[in-house]
């Protein structure tokens, strides 16, 4: 399978990746229940949020219950249906199969025939990461390519956005779409990631949350740099009373996880509106604006009013300071 290194490396340390457990759950009824669940996974989320290290873990899990991986970058090829189908021929041993004249409908061919046969002998999943790069490509595969492996073979699809309505308003896939949003892990998650890693100092954890906001590839370059002997964030070499306290505020002790829900917190505050505590609950869990707004089936404009009048009422000017000031 293909490695990429565009976004956080998958790191033996821990084995499973912290904050993504229910992906990974959820992926596991996909492969218990493969031939009866929708047909396409779609991974999405900000830079760095860690979805090629997702797809990967969900690549390695395949593989161990003896499914036919297919793992396709699109930043490591051309953006051409030849070009797509020749690499699938290459993950599959196949490519030097082909007759030295093949033409472009020919290998297209070969590469469906080829996933259909594997599909006989168990399951197959196609992986396509950065699928933002294939733009040029999306009208084919939407249209001509998936559709003819769609019985036979489970796709994940990870890139940047949600696949278009261009896909989610077309009969064809209407169903057969599971949307899998990442956002920035939460604090519960951090501290789990870090704590495997060796990382027990409560004020040192407190402080890597509060420079990295959770997000997974600036962690993994702390991680790198700590492991180097550097720190590659200058703030973290100031250790004072101040961030011992802001530390206990999170209950971090090095005896126990933090246990403290925000959704408890938020519900018990008498100066937000019910909207508001809705928002501010699914905004603490990380979600970004756009999901809220699909969560509620609100305009993100709507959410963005919300969040501002949110942040407005607890004295918050971003949404570490707002998870912090709501649990105080």
């Amino acid at each position: 399978m293909n490695s990429t290194s565009h976004e956080y490396e998958d790191l033996e340390r821990p084995s499973r990746l912290p904050g993504r457990e229910w992906e990974s759950e959820i992926f596991s009824v996909y492969l218990k229940h493969y031939s009866h669940m929708e047909r396409i996974i779609n991974i999405y989320g900000s830079a760095g949020v860690g979805k090629s290290s997702l797809a990967e873990e969900f690549q390695k899990q395949a593989a161990r219950q003896g499914a036919n991986v297919i793992a396709i970058d699109a930043a490591r090829i051309r953006t051409a249906p030849e070009d797509f189908s020749r690499q699938i021929l290459s993950q599959l041993d196949l490519l030097d199969s082909l007759p030295s004249l093949s033409d472009s409908d020919y290998i297209i061919r070969a590469s469906i025939e080829a996933i259909h046969k594997r599909a006989k002998l168990g399951p197959a999943l196609l992986f396509i990461d950065t699928f933002e790069l294939l733009e040029p490509l999306e009208d084919w595969l939407r249209d001509s390519f998936l559709p003819q492996i769609k019985n036979g073979c489970l796709c994940v699809i990870s890139g940047r956005n949600p696949l278009s309505s261009q896909w989610t308003e077309y009969s064809l896939w209407k169903y057969s779409i599971y949307r899998m949003p990442l956002t920035n892990l939460d604090f519960n998650s951090v501290v789990a990631y870090l704590r495997a890693c060796g990382i027990v100092e409560p004020e040192q954890i407190y402080r890597i949350w509060k420079q990295t906001d959770g997000l997974p590839l600036m962690m993994t370059s702390w991680i790198s740099g700590h492991t180097d002997g550097e720190m590659p964030f200058p703030g973290l070499r100031d250790d004072s009373d101040q961030r011992h306290r802001e530390a206990m505020t999170f209950g971090l002790t090095p005896e126990k996880m933090p246990r403290t829900k925000p959704e408890a917190a938020i519900y018990a505050r008498t100066d937000l509106t019910h909207r508001e505590k809705e928002v501010a609950a699914l905004a603490a869990e990380g979600l970004t604006n756009r999901d809220i707004a699909s969560r509620l089936f609100l305009s993100e404009v709507t959410i963005k009013k919300h969040m501002r009048s949110i942040f407005q009422k607890v004295g918050a000017s971003n949404r570490t300071q707002l998870l912090k000031l709501l649990m105080d």
